[in-house]
């Protein structure tokens, strides 16, 4: 594959990411290979590529003989997702408080340093909230882990989640300083704990923007037939008629 190939597969397939995590393409659209070429001036073997790299992602459903469909994920995956997502940044953080040299450490409290500017916008605190979490990330150094956040984002609007809760910025904010000083007394579990905060804090305001009362499901109550991702009226339309 060459560079320019690479990089059409790129644009095309982060492009289509954005606009189905957005809700411009909602769940059970037909992704149509020559329409999207024509749209990105792009041949059709990127389009295609780029498909089965969202088909790999879970969030696009390749139906032989039909073609490409936006996958419909339930509210429930969606809230099943953003939880995983604070499970693996709390493991980030511990490992991160455990791991941390003394130069990650003065580099986390730089970028951590936001968290004290009362005067920053919207827009600019989630960027430097986006950096910090990252570096936080990168200084737990484990490559499972990282995997682990980047399945999650690939699959979710995670600037979306953090946005819902900017009205609760005061709050993050106490959490961030918290994080912080049991990132530099090496408190694995405090920060864990801290951080499992901030994300459920974001999490709530995402399910409260959205109106989301998710029941709880016991053990007893799933089945093998309980769908991760559940096809919508569409594409199962669009199986159908191959019966």
């Amino acid at each position: 594959m060459t560079t320019q190939h690479s990089n059409l597969d790129t644009m095309v397939r982060e492009s289509l990411r954005d606009k189905i995590l957005n809700g411009e393409l909602d769940g059970g659209f037909h992704l149509s290979e020559l329409k999207i070429s024509k749209d990105y001036n792009v041949s059709r073997t990127p389009v295609r590529e780029a498909l089965c790299a969202l088909a790999a992602d879970g969030l696009v459903e390749m139906v032989p003989h039909r073609g490409a469909f936006v996958t419909h994920v339930p509210t429930s995956t969606k809230v099943d997702q953003l939880q995983s997502y604070s499970l693996f940044l709390g493991l980030a953080a511990k490992l991160a408080a455990e791991k941390a040299s003394i130069e990650a450490l003065m580099d986390l409290e730089t970028a951590f340093a936001f968290a004290q500017d009362d005067s920053l916008q919207s827009t600019q605190y989630l960027q430097s909230l986006e950096i910090a979490l990252e570096m936080m990330e990168k200084t737990a150094f484990s490559p499972t882990v990282s995997e682990a956040i980047s399945m999650v984002k690939r699959r979710t609007n995670m600037s979306e989640l953090w946005a819902t809760s900017v009205g609760q910025k005061k709050e993050l904010n106490t959490h961030l300083i918290t994080l912080l000083g049991a990132l530099k007394r090496k408190k694995g579990d405090a920060a864990e704990k801290t951080m499992r905060q901030m994300a459920t804090i974001a999490i709530n305001s995402w399910m409260t923007t959205r109106k989301i009362a998710i029941p709880a499901v016991t053990e007893g109550e799933m089945t093998d037939e309980t769908p991760l991702y559940s096809r919508t009226r569409a594409v199962q339309k669009a199986i159908g008629s191959q019966n």
